[in-house]
């Protein structure tokens, strides 16, 4: 049994140390992860330090609230006095917040009955082994009941009458989440990049070649799906129709109203909005800073519902698995081991030709290079999540790549939320493969289709295991891939997440060490230093 501790102290440069003892101490006791508690200390001494800088608030009364509730960790920090609120005019505070809302962190300020108000619930610490075993299980336990109920036709048909439901349940609610979610994630990501004068020339730099490199690896994964798919010949009237569809639907990227493109899981409209309001709100800066942390926290709020459905992933693995056996093993089977077999292979080549590319550009030892991203690799790898691997690859980028911690601060977080890579290597095996197995055309259309809607969804999955389930029914829907396709996707994302996940932080690095010394802010000492 947890105890809570509820603690007050006067404000000052000695109390500071003791609240963070407390803090420290009581959420580890509660289970919360070490790296967060690690990040909350940091961040919550800062900001004790800018009230403590006030006149009006130094020496006030400090009041701790921290222990845990409902199963998970909170944290309650209150100051008596006057409305302060840390990060108003304060641009280090900022980024810090922004860069632990990127981590699946932040604070929340309130000011309530004469008391500045902080509240924190960092996450529980997570096995990631135990992780991938509960997936495995799943994999496993579905394979062998479904292959046992296929031999009794009344149980076959009994357990689908119960399954199906199930499942369908739970896709609804993954759809319900997902609109909101892709809106959220590109609407964010810009407007995390913070004020674009302190941004400079790097950050210019970063999202070109973010941007670019994402729809270059399009274009070379469908130029390859050409290769290794048939590809539907057209006459020259039907590439006419064609081009008049393309240039339709480029047209309809813009929306007619704002509710349509939720209510209908538009994903090109989806993006294209959260791009407007978060390049208006980028622009606006502090004029809108109330409207810019009112999205932040709804967007922390549908995260926190896609983290609740990432918790029955297993179940999802589970039903879906299971209703492919029971009904149709081999076709189904079939397209999961081809996508498998094509997208896992093309993750470890994508993340060989960025090393190479790196150390032929940076003039270092492709193995050296190799050593350095090894630990923030295996991480995500591990952990399908890129937000775990916060920690040790701003570490990494700072210590071993030679990267200035500012430029890290920013462009990591910003990264890991738009530049994922190994999803546009993934989903591209997927859509290729679904749309052979349900007889869908591959023709250039949808292969320019594919390009443009994978470039867009791969910037809007969320940096947490499961992140692709949000994106699955937009894609598969903007695409034309049956609805039922998406059991199979479910249970094909259990296993490709960890290879995607993986292959686009080891790009990131690479392109933040790029982008960095292409405007000489890389210490090559560091780089090309041997590790420890």
């Amino acid at each position: 049994m947890i105890s809570n501790r509820s603690e007050t102290f006067n404000l000052s440069a000695q109390a500071i140390d003791a609240v963070s003892a407390v803090c420290v101490q009581t959420l580890s006791e509660a289970g919360a992860d070490q790296k967060d508690i690690i990040r909350i200390r940091l961040s919550l001494e800062e900001i004790l330090g800018v009230w403590l800088e006030s006149e009006s608030l130094a020496g006030a009364p400090v009041h701790v609230d921290c222990g845990q509730k409902f199963g998970r960790a909170f944290l309650k920090i209150s100051v008596d006095g006057p409305a302060m609120d840390a990060w108003e005019d304060n641009e280090a505070l900022i980024l810090s917040s922004r860069m632990l809302s990127q981590a699946g962190l932040s604070f929340t300020y309130a000011y309530k009955n004469g008391k500045n108000c902080l509240v924190c619930n960092p996450r529980k610490k997570k096995s990631s082994m135990g992780q991938i075993a509960v997936l495995f299980g799943a994999v496993v336990l579905a394979a062998f009941l479904g292959a046992a109920a296929r031999r009794f036709p009344t149980i076959q048909a009994g357990a689908l009458s119960v399954t199906e439901p199930l499942f369908n349940m739970i896709l609804g609610a993954l759809r319900a989440v997902s609109s909101p979610l892709v809106f959220l994630a590109v609407c964010c990501g810009i407007v995390s990049i913070g004020d674009l004068a302190v941004v400079g020339r790097v950050g210019k730099k970063l999202l070109l070649r973010m941007i670019v490199g994402t729809f270059v690896l399009g274009t070379v994964m469908a130029l390859a799906g050409s290769l290794l798919f048939p590809v539907a010949a057209e006459a020259g009237n039907e590439i006419s129709g064609n081009f008049s569809e393309i240039y339709q639907m480029v047209l309809e990227i813009v929306p007619s109203d704002i509710i349509s493109p939720f209510l209908n899981g538009n994903a090109l409209q989806l993006v294209f909005l959260g791009i407007c309001v978060g390049v208006a709100l980028l622009i606006l800066g502090e004029r809108v800073s109330t409207a810019q942390n009112t999205l932040l926290q709804i967007n922390e709020a549908v995260q926190f519902l896609m983290s609740a459905l990432g918790k029955i992933i297993p179940l999802f693995v589970f039903l879906s698995l299971f209703n492919l056996v029971i009904s149709d093993f081999d076709s189904g089977f079939s397209s999961m081991f081809k996508v498998l077999a094509i997208a896992i292979p093309g993750c470890l080549l994508l993340t060989l030709f960025y090393v190479f590319w790196a150390a032929a550009r940076l003039k270092v030892s492709p193995v050296l290079l190799m050593r350095k991203l090894l630990p923030t690799y295996l991480i995500a790898l591990t952990t399908a999540s890129s937000a775990a691997a916060l920690a040790t690859n701003l570490e990494t980028c700072v210590k071993e790549l030679g990267i200035p911690k500012k430029i890290a601060d920013f462009s990591i977080p910003l990264g890991q939320v738009l530049y994922k890579p190994g999803f546009v290597v993934g989903f591209f095996a997927m859509i290729l493969c679904m749309a052979e197995s349900y007889d869908i055309p591959i023709t250039p259309l949808f292969l320019f289709m594919s390009i443009l809607t994978i470039g867009l969804l791969s910037m809007a999955v969320p940096p947490i295991p499961g992140g692709p389930l949000s994106v699955f029914t937009v894609m598969f829907a903007q695409l034309g891939i049956p609805g039922e396709a998406i059991a199979l996707a479910v249970a094909i994302n259990a296993i490709l997440d960890f290879f995607m996940t993986a292959a686009g932080v080891a790009c990131l690095q690479v392109q933040v060490t790029l982008a960095a010394d292409s405007v000489g802010m890389l210490d090559e000492k560091k780089l090309k230093k041997n590790m420890l």
